[in-house]
């Protein structure tokens, strides 16, 4: 996996190392051991560890032979370090390197790489003393045996190399729930938390054991600048493509009863590859490869054979809108040439791989179908880590923010969805029908870099057996699926509007009781809930009784809030109290650190503010500008308003994906404030004059509620 700033810690693969040396002066001290471990996560890897004497080829002083146990006997008949140099820095490969103290280690190998004329890279690091240190303030003691003490970590072998490195490696492990539980989830965040043990900084630089530049300038220890590499163009058409697009239909199908000869004619009069079966229990399926296995086992006596001896049955199939890079990851997996396409549960259509290779390849997926293979929570943290590279490439490549928003969201849901479907192999099947729902933004397909969770569950009315036993099931079901998804990088609401928590875990008779009392009492202190439950989508309904769950309250609540004009004028006073950050003469406002709030003050009216009337005119569709011309539509209004606002909308989303791209590479916690000072003056420009285009949403809101 390609290490970027957005790499989840819990997925991070890293080398622990610690060296042993003649001294302390990293000029003119040698190193007389190495020793390092690899780690993914908190996890030791299989891989064999490096462990290494070094003669340094200087004589070793008393003093370090006392605290390491090396002398020059010992270490006589081992090879010097530039014999080892090119086998350690290829054991180190791209890790990131952590260590304690790292920094002095790393510049005894560099001046020693200098010293020989040897080829020298630099690592990314991370110094288990700096992560303490931003972690607790006020800590005082940062030692290896200080750390090891307080986090309740044994220690062996001190003052080995292999020793030092198998103890700072439980002490990484220790830490990494304490940094979770801080926030601090990625690479880049580990980087910029460890800025903060500025005491440590200015010992270890006074030391000289960071890099100087010339002119005596230093490169930020962390480098956490841009890097090269999350930047590539993307092939964006596999990502802004669906099945929908590419299908042949209608389905061409043959009767069970058919012959293997009227197969093969029914193909060729229609020059196709393969033919549907209609046959008992749903659909079966015959390529040209079963033709030809028929042939090879039967011979010509084969071709009066009925073709249903020789077709593949269940077909297997996507929904017509997912995406081609998800359905060619799906096909890839299972070793798939055809693919039933399916609109309403029903087969509408097949997608092949004959047409789409002569202008695609798979080489071009950045995200394929690792979810469907994750078998624990570094697997998803894998793909939520290359979100951010692969959102800026299809940027790049001039996909639309709201179609790179729409392929967030899809991997977001579809992580969520796995999820489940671990938590359901650990639990056993379940004891009723039931849907697992995405709310808000994911709901939408409007997702960008910064998520969380938003979830709940519609739960079958009908319990099979014990219903203590029933509710216990579905709790330990959700309560696992948010901690895996916090586990992988999707943090936990902090809202609380998760399907482990009760008000978001319902029977459907039950959500319908709150829906009406929602209509009834449209209460400020709930408006914020309803907001993100109206944008509902179902991630997982692992039977057609879920999904029938799903759409039933789908119909519930649109038709609820239809008929409920008091909740309405709340949820449209509420979007229209947005106001858009924009000051004297139409300057845009920005706060201390130069950035703007482009979430509170321009997405939320417009969102919001499509939401209701959608809801006012029956309009079912989720996306934001769907919502806008379907309404439009509906209430007889020209389109002109809601293409505006859907312009305005999808231009808010460029920008603040590319600042969360732009944050997560510094290590910072992408949020919805922009930094005007890094935009272009055409975008200042475009920026204003959308923000002013606010106003004409809650003229449209204005509108609706006069006329309720």
């Amino acid at each position: 996996m390609t290490i970027s700033a957005a790499t989840p810690l819990i997925a991070l693969e890293v080398a622990v190392l610690d060296t042993e040396t003649t001294g302390l002066d990293v000029r003119q001290d040698r190193i007389v051991q190495v020793g390092a471990v690899r780690m993914r996560g908190a996890e030791l890897l299989p891989d064999p560890p490096f462990d290494r004497i070094v003669n340094p080829g200087i004589p070793i002083p008393p003093v370090a032979s006392r605290v390491h146990g090396l002398t020059d006997a010992d270490v006589a008949a081992h090879p010097p370090l530039p014999a080892l140099l090119p086998e350690l820095l290829d054991w180190l490969g791209d890790a990131v390197v952590v260590g304690h103290s790292i920094h002095f280690d790393l510049s005894v190998l560099r001046h020693e790489a200098r010293r020989h004329n040897l080829p020298w890279r630099e690592p990314r690091v991370l110094d288990v003393a700096f992560l303490a240190a931003g972690l607790d303030r006020g800590l005082v003691d940062t030692s290896l045996d200080g750390l090891a003490l307080g986090l309740g970590v044994a220690v062996e072998g001190r003052h080995t190399a292999w020793g030092d490195a198998q103890a700072t490696a439980r002490i990484y492990a220790a830490l990494l729930p304490r940094l979770q539980a801080a926030g601090i989830r990625t690479l880049g965040e580990a980087e910029t938390l460890s800025r903060r043990a500025t005491d440590l900084i200015a010992r270890q630089e006074r030391a000289g054991w960071f890099d100087r530049m010339p002119g005596g300038g230093r490169p930020d220890y962390a480098l956490a600048a841009m890097r090269a590499g999350g930047q590539r163009a993307t092939d964006s058409f596999l990502y802004r493509t669906r099945l929908s697009d590419v299908m042949s239909s209608p389905v061409i199908a043959i009767a069970q009863t058919a012959t293997v000869h009227e197969a093969a004619q029914l193909m060729h009069a229609r020059g196709i590859g393969s033919v549907f079966v209609e046959a008992e229990g749903g659909h079966g399926i015959v390529t040209e490869r079963d033709m030809l296995r028929a042939m090879a086992e039967g011979g010509a006596e084969a071709m009066a054979a009925p073709i249903a001896r020789f077709m593949s049955q269940p077909v297997l199939s996507a929904p017509a809108d997912t995406f081609l890079y998800r359905a060619l990851g799906l096909m890839a997996r299972r070793h798939l040439r055809y693919l039933g396409v399916t609109e309403g549960g029903r087969l509408a259509g097949v997608f092949t791989l004959r047409t789409l290779l002569r202008e695609r390849a798979l080489a071009t997926l950045a995200v394929g179908d690792e979810i469907a293979a994750a078998t624990r929570a570094a697997d998803l943290a894998r793909v939520q880590a290359a979100l951010p590279g692969l959102a800026a490439g299809l940027l790049a490549d001039g996909l639309e923010a709201r179609a790179v928003a729409a392929i967030i969201a899809a991997e977001n849901r579809a992580m969520t969805a796995r999820a489940a479907e671990l938590a359901e192999a650990e639990l056993g099947p379940p004891p009723a029908d039931y849907a697992l729902l995405v709310l808000g933004s994911g709901g939408r397909g409007e997702s960008l870099l910064a998520p969380d969770q938003d979830n709940a569950l519609v739960i079958a009315d009908d319990y099979a057996g014990d219903l203590d036993a029933a509710e216990d099931w579905f709790t330990r079901l959700a309560t696992r699926v948010n901690e895996t998804l916090d586990q992988a990088g999707i943090p936990l609401c902090k809202g609380g509007v998760m399907a482990r928590n009760r008000p978001w875990r319902r029977r459907l008779s039950e959500w319908r009781a709150q829906l009406a009392d929602w209509a009834r009492r449209p209460e400020p202190a709930a408006m914020l809930n309803l907001d993100i439950f109206y944008d509902f989508t179902p991630a997982h309904a692992p039977t057609a009784g879920g999904a029938a769950l799903a759409e039933g309250l789908r119909v519930a609540a649109t038709e609820t809030a239809r008929a409920a004009p008091a909740l309405l004028r709340a949820m449209g006073e509420i979007a229209g109290g947005h106001v858009a950050p924009l000051g004297l003469f139409g300057r845009i406002r920005r706060d201390e650190a130069g950035r703007v709030d482009l979430k509170s003050g321009a997405l939320l009216p417009i969102t919001a503010g499509a939401r209701v009337i959608a809801l006012r005119h029956g309009v079912t569709a989720l996306s934001t500008p769907r919502r806008l011309r379907q309404a439009a539509e509906r209430a007889g209004r020209g389109e002109t308003d809601a293409a505006l606002l859907a312009d305005v909308h999808g231009f808010l989303l460029r920008l603040l994906l590319a600042q969360q791209i732009a944050d997560l590479e510094a290590g910072i916690t992408p949020g919805n404030r922009v930094e005007l000072a890094r935009l272009s003056r055409q975008d200042q420009d475009h920026l204003k004059d959308a923000l002013g285009r606010i106003e004409t949403m809650r003229e449209m809101l204005r509108d609706l509620l006069q006329g309720m």
